[in-house]
C-alpha cells in the first residue's frame, strides 16, 4: 500500500509548513521549526517517512496561457472554479511548490486545497474560528484516528490534505479543473 502524506504548504521560513501522515493507522504531525528552511526540512521529513504519494495545499501548474493555450494569465480554470488564489498571486510558493514536485521526481505529487474541501464537504461554521469543534465536523464526515490533537490551523490544514490523500486513494475524491492545465483534488 503507498505511503501518502497531507501537506499544508507555509511560506519558507515561516515555521507554517505541516506533514500529515498515517503511523500505525493513527495521524501524526511534523511542523518545521520557525526560521528554518521549510524546503529542505520537507524534503528529508519525505525521505524519512518513506512517502510514496503527496497532497500538497500549493499550486503545481501555471495558467494554460503560459503554454500558448488560452488567455488567462492570472487563473487555472481549477482556480476559477474552487475560487483559489491566482497560482501567480502566489508566485513564490508556486515556484517553490513546483521546485520540490521536479526535486523529489519519484513521487507522485496532486493539488489539493483545504478551504474548498472544507466549504463543499465538511461546511463548518467553526473552520478556522474552532479547532475542537471542527474536528468533532471533521470527524463525523470523514474516518480518522489522531495521535494527537492538532495545535494549530497549519495542523489541520494538513490533516485535510491526508484525508483528500485517503479519498482519493478510495476513489472517493473529485477533480476539479482541466487535467491539460492542473487539476484540484478534493
Amino acid at each position: 500500500m503507498a505511503k501518502i502524506v497531507g501537506i499544508d504548504y507555509g511560506a519558507k521560513m515561516s515555521g507554517n509548513t505541516v506533514l500529515a501522515h498515517y503511523t500505525n493507522d493513527q495521524v501524526t504531525f511534523s511542523q518545521v521549526d520557525k526560521k528554518k528552511d521549510a524546503d529542505t526540512w520537507l524534503r528529508k521529513e519525505l525521505i524519512s517517512i518513506q512517502a510514496d504519494i503527496v497532497y500538497l495545499d500549493a499550486p503545481l501548474s501555471l495558467p494554460a496561457a503560459y503554454y500558448n493555450n488560452g488567455d488567462s494569465y492570472h487563473y487555472r480554470e481549477a482556480d476559477k472554479l474552487t475560487r483559489a488564489m491566482s497560482p501567480m498571486f502566489l508566485g513564490g510558493l508556486t515556484a517553490r511548490a513546483m521546485s520540490l514536485k521536479h526535486a523529489l521526481k519519484p513521487l507522485t505529487f496532486h493539488e489539493i486545497y483545504p478551504a474548498f474541501f472544507q466549504s463543499e464537504i465538511v461546511q463548518s461554521i467553526h473552520y478556522k474560528v474552532d479547532i475542537h469543534l471542527f474536528i468533532a465536523e471533521l470527524h463525523h464526515k470523514e474516518r480518522f484516528v489522531l495521535a494527537q490533537q492538532p495545535q494549530n490551523w497549519h495542523q489541520v490544514d494538513a490533516l485535510i490534505a491526508l484525508l483528500i490523500g485517503t479519498r482519493h486513494q478510495e476513489n472517493r475524491h473529485q477533480e476539479i479543473g482541466n487535467p491539460a492545465e492542473g487539476i484540484i483534488i478534493i
